[in-house]
């Protein structure tokens, strides 16, 4: 069975970790629509629900991706760099731990799920402010001989998969320049369009593909390779920094 671990929005979400260069304040009403339409895709796609509820204190709380990464039918409790959030892996084990066989990672080393993307036998880990070589060592360690982790250097954004993301059937997409293409030869890059790469991020559901609504350009590129187009407006939640990947952990248990 396929589940999407999803947590509420709080009412302090305006209180989240957001960058300078957005001084707005978060409508957190519409970011709960939006997140409530966000849930009702995935289950619209098949997937059951484990639904944490919101807390106050942890203003993030609704990106529970970056609270574990699943491999099979493990997971690895992350430890984030952000100080603020660590309050937020304890929920999070609690309700993996009836489904997965849990690892908690420990300090010094950091890493967020947001960070991770797999694609077949690898898992690229992104170097950043968040998630630190020891935790990229402790990732390795954990996977062991059963996948290859490459370590991707990248320069302004926040995580991995704020400027690439891996749609299947071999397709990477990349958003700006923070990254360097190579790391990434072995599979078809799709490079998205310059005036909506800030905005680009993208969550594959089988053959369709969730993104934002104001981003047709780039729709039109998954479009062309045949994928069907799932618009959402993320305008508030994007405020927090934050992608289509970031609200949910997919696994199957």
């Amino acid at each position: 069975m396929e589940y999407a671990l999803v947590r509420g929005i709080p009412q302090s979400f305006n209180q989240c970790i957001k960058p300078e260069s957005v001084p707005q304040p978060i409508d957190v009403a519409l970011a709960r629509q939006q997140h409530r339409r966000y849930c009702e895709i995935l289950s619209e796609f098949g997937y059951t629900l484990v639904f944490l509820p919101p807390d106050n204190q942890l203003p993030d709380c609704p990106f529970v991706e970056d609270t574990a990464v699943v491999v099979k039918t493990h997971a690895l409790i992350t430890h984030p760099g952000s100080r603020s959030r660590r309050g937020e892996v304890k929920a999070t084990a609690e309700v993996l731990g009836h489904f997965l066989t849990l690892t908690s990672m420990e300090p010094p080393a950091t890493l967020e799920g947001g960070d991770v993307i797999q694609i077949e036998n690898k898992i690229f880990v992104g170097r950043t402010v968040r998630t630190n070589d020891a935790g990229i060592a402790a990732l390795k360690d954990w996977v062991g001989a059963s996948m290859e982790v490459v370590p991707v250097d990248l320069t302004g954004a926040l995580h991995l998969k704020s400027i690439v993301n891996y749609l299947g059937k071999g397709i990477v997409v990349i958003s700006g320049s923070g990254v360097d293409p190579a790391v990434f030869s072995e599979y078809r890059v799709l490079k998205i369009p310059e005036e909506e790469a800030p905005r680009l991020s993208s969550l594959p559901l089988r053959d369709s593909v969730l993104l934002p609504m104001d981003c047709p350009l780039s729709g039109r590129l998954f479009q062309a390779e045949g994928f069907t187009l799932i618009p959402l407006d993320i305008s508030e939640i994007r405020k927090a920094q934050a992608g289509l990947t970031c609200m949910s952990v997919l696994f199957q248990a």
